[in-house]
């Protein structure tokens, strides 16, 4: 009973954490969470994305195409809600909150210790990693479900194989969750197969073909939608298509050669392949560096995340080490094998992927295998203390370490209620909603609104928050789709896309002078010195952010 207790009291708290003031924390909204509420929003009423394709197994969104399975779990939210924040943020709360109560169900079906299952679930409910990621609309977090969720099916299905079908439904479906989660997949489901081959290997067809052909049909769904756009999006981000073409390299092997170097030993040095070697380590290490996972943390402030913070707090450095040397003497509980595993498989997809820096939602699948790490070190701590010192020492150690993860908790909520909305409101795209709610006040008066493409994939703020017709949407969208012929990647790169009588692309001043009763929206350094803006739109700390002005102003 005291353990129902304190598990209940974990996910009270995790709920807690992860819903209360989804609408304004983080502050703004990024251009994806807005693109999922949109396409969820025009599926609703045309059961069409915003381009008018049915039921899409990849969504085109921003040209950036999304993978599905977050737009649709947040129908019923935006059918009950409506077209808003907490509408399209609050599925991936929830859904957040069911992976604590299930990491608590893997790690005691894995180990029977349900000491050890109560503190991974403490540890990943507190996770600010997870509570950030928990808190917007950002797809990335789904696999923090699906993963472990899955593993536990696996495990009940070598016992009764009914629940194979189970875990290959949620394998399968984390296909369709994320990207970085797309590639770890079939790495976890290999790991748990040699695992437990001899398990597996017995009567192997007989009890398990509607498991893997269940899998087997998604995994050929997911190879078919890369023909439709996931592809695209993969071979965007992936180190094998550098942003500078491969100039770097060049760059050192003529370097070389200028010093003398034969050209043949200059390429054994400087090549695509050692490139790729170097990015690919150097990316991977990132995302298991002390300092990335307890001082620094994530690279920007994008996707509700605080920088300058590591993503498991401080105290843990000595719970990881510990569980880190039980592992490597191999002394750690057999039944954690496969979260270890799942530990140092999980930077692979992010380490494919371009960009220096840890990067919050790429490494989304290392969660909660890294809570459940921290969580088993300071269980081992815990029992050495009781074992070695006695019950006293053990009870007194016990509330000094849970006050250090209260403070450590709140240092955190501090951060992100009360710092993180001044310095992260740009990242995450404050000020687009007042920037829709003025223009749309004054439209009347202008037979153009032009709003610049710097502030982000403009048309999707103009979609979202006016509840925009998604049928006149889909009609517009048609048009918009020149962009690809034109070679640019993404839609917002289009000069000149329009919506009603919005306008979206680059500021040409000299084509506006010669037009009239317009109004334009952009950035203040757009705009020459000295302008007069109609209106100012200002970020928390009271920068300017925006300007509205006439044309007879510039």
């Amino acid at each position: 009973m005291k353990d129902k207790i304190l598990l209940f009291l974990i996910i009270i708290s995790a709920l807690t954490l992860r819903v209360v003031g989804i609408s304004k924390y983080p502050v703004g909204l990024t251009q994806d969470e807005a693109a999922q509420g949109y396409d969820t929003y025009s599926l609703l009423l045309t059961a069409k994305d915003q381009w008018g394709n049915s039921f899409p197994l990849t969504f085109r969104s921003l040209g950036d195409f999304k993978l599905p399975l977050y737009t649709y779990l947040s129908i019923p939210s935006v059918a009950a809600f409506g077209l808003n924040e907490f509408a399209v943020r609050l599925p991936n709360a929830l859904l957040a909150t069911v992976s604590v109560l299930v990491t608590y169900l893997m790690v005691n079906k894995l180990t029977g210790k349900k000491q050890l299952a109560l503190l991974s679930a403490l540890l990943f409910s507190i996770s600010p990693w997870h509570i950030a990621l928990s808190r917007g609309a950002f797809e990335a977090n789904l696999t923090t479900l699906l993963i472990p969720i899955g593993i536990l099916a696996f495990y009940k299905g070598l016992e009764k194989p009914k629940w194979m079908i189970l875990a290959a439904l949620l394998f399968g479906l984390n296909l369709f969750s994320y990207h970085s989660a797309r590639l770890f997949t079939p790495l976890i489901l290999f790991s748990l197969i040699v695992l437990n081959f001899r398990v597996l290997a017995k009567d192997f067809w007989n009890k398990y073909k509607v498991a893997v052909l269940m899998f087997a049909i998604f995994l050929f769904a997911a190879a078919g939608s890369n023909f439709t756009g996931a592809q695209k999006r993969g071979l965007d981000v992936s180190i094998i298509n550098p942003t500078d073409k491969w100039q770097a390299v060049s760059d050192r092997r003529y370097e070389a050669v200028m010093h003398n170097l034969p050209d043949k030993i200059a390429r054994i040095y400087s090549n695509k392949g050692s490139y790729l070697v170097y990015q690919f380590a150097n990316n991977y290490f990132t995302y298991l560096s002390p300092t990335s996972l307890f001082t620094q943390g994530v690279g920007g402030w994008d996707n509700g995340m605080i920088p300058g913070r590591g993503v498991l707090y401080l105290i843990e450095v000595v719970f990881v080490i510990a569980s880190l040397i039980y592992f490597i003497n191999g002394k750690a509980s057999q039944g954690l094998n496969i979260i270890f595993i799942w530990f140092f498989l999980s930077p692979i997809p992010a380490a494919l992927s371009k960009g220096s820096g840890f990067a919050g939602t790429r490494g989304a699948v290392m969660m909660p295998a890294l809570q459940i790490i921290s969580a088993y070190g300071l269980y081992v701590i815990l029992r050495k203390i009781k074992e070695k010192v006695g019950s006293n020492v053990y009870n007194l150690s016990a509330f000094i370490i849970s006050i250090l993860l209260i403070f450590s908790l709140t240092s955190f909520l501090e951060d992100y209620y009360y710092h993180a909305p001044f310095k992260g409101a740009s990242s995450m795209q404050y000020g687009r909603k007042e920037i829709v709610e003025f223009t749309a006040g004054v439209e009347n008066n202008y037979d153009e609104i032009f709003i610049s493409r710097t502030i982000s994939s403009p048309n999707i703020w103009f979609e979202f928050y006016r509840k925009w017709d998604p049928s006149q949407v889909q009609l517009a969208s048609k048009q918009w789709l020149v962009y690809e012929k034109l070679g640019v990647p993404y839609l917002d790169q289009l000069d000149g896309y329009k919506l009603g009588k919005y306008v979206f692309g680059s500021i040409h001043f000299d084509e506006m002078k010669n037009s009239k009763n317009i109004l334009i929206v952009g950035k203040p350094e757009e705009f020459k010195s000295g302008v007069a803006p109609l209106k100012i739109f200002y970020l928390p700390d009271k920068t300017p952010a925006f300007y509205a002005v006439e044309d007879k102003n510039i």
